[in-house]
């Protein structure tokens, strides 16, 4: 099958749309026809690939795989961006460029990402409060076209399971937050468990703060260092 005529441009947007919701989509057109296989090999593609079929924690990986990972992540995919974050963030004593793999990933719509930036961000406090509340308010408020609340913890609390840490090297989370110090009429979340998704209509300070001294102790059962 041939495709003249047809813009290279356009043919890597349609490409890079198959490629975001299958790998095996993308193989079986690339082998389809010179044009789509040409149009396969562009770092636009890279960048929007699904990479959920390759673990998280790549314990056992091949070379090839490797390398098709890492240029994901060269080429910005935001999938491959996050995984990168929360390892060196939370395992390997990189806060810093964790910290900015997990902010650029967030940047560009990375649901999980937008989840534990935020969660980072609230425990920081300060000025960065504000910015983190406005992440995690970013996914109530998006529901329909992202993962929820509770599924980035899911996956998140996955993940953090599946890493293995050295107790004596473990990376350091965020801290627990302190209280905001506003006036409301939020005590009914002291000393109970996760919120459910309808009550994320109240106070949004108290909301997160609980969701984010709930996750700190997700951490520290992991043996994360939290002072």
């Amino acid at each position: 099958m041939r495709l003249l005529g047809i813009p290279k441009d356009l043919l890597t947007e349609v490409l890079a749309r198959v490629a975001s919701t299958s790998f095996s989509d993308l193989f079986t057109a690339k082998l389809s026809c010179k044009e789509f296989l040409e149009a396969a090999s562009e770092n636009y593609i890279l960048e929007h690939i699904t990479i959920e079929k390759f673990p998280v924690i790549p314990w056992r990986i091949s070379h090839g795989a490797s390398s098709f990972l890492d240029r994901c992540k060269e080429n910005g995919n935001p999938e491959a961006l996050f995984r990168q974050g929360m390892v060196e963030f939370f395992s390997s004593k990189k806060p810093e460029s964790g910290f900015q793999h997990l902010k650029n990933a967030a940047i560009k719509g990375h649901a999980e990402a937008k989840y534990i930036c935020g969660i980072i961000l609230v425990c920081h406090g300060g000025q960065s409060k504000q910015e983190g509340i406005e992440l995690l308010s970013s996914l109530k408020n998006c529901r329909s076209r992202h993962r929820s609340v509770k599924e980035c913890r899911n996956r998140i609390k996955v993940i953090l399971q599946s890493m293995w840490i050295d107790k004596s090297e473990a990376g350091n989370g965020p801290e627990e937050p302190k209280n905001h110090g506003r006036t409301c009429n939020c005590s009914k979340f002291t000393n109970r468990g996760w919120i459910e998704e309808e009550e994320y209509t109240t106070c949004d300070y108290c909301v997160w703060d609980h969701e984010a001294t709930l996750f700190c102790k997700i951490l520290r059962a992991r043996g994360f260092g939290i002072s």
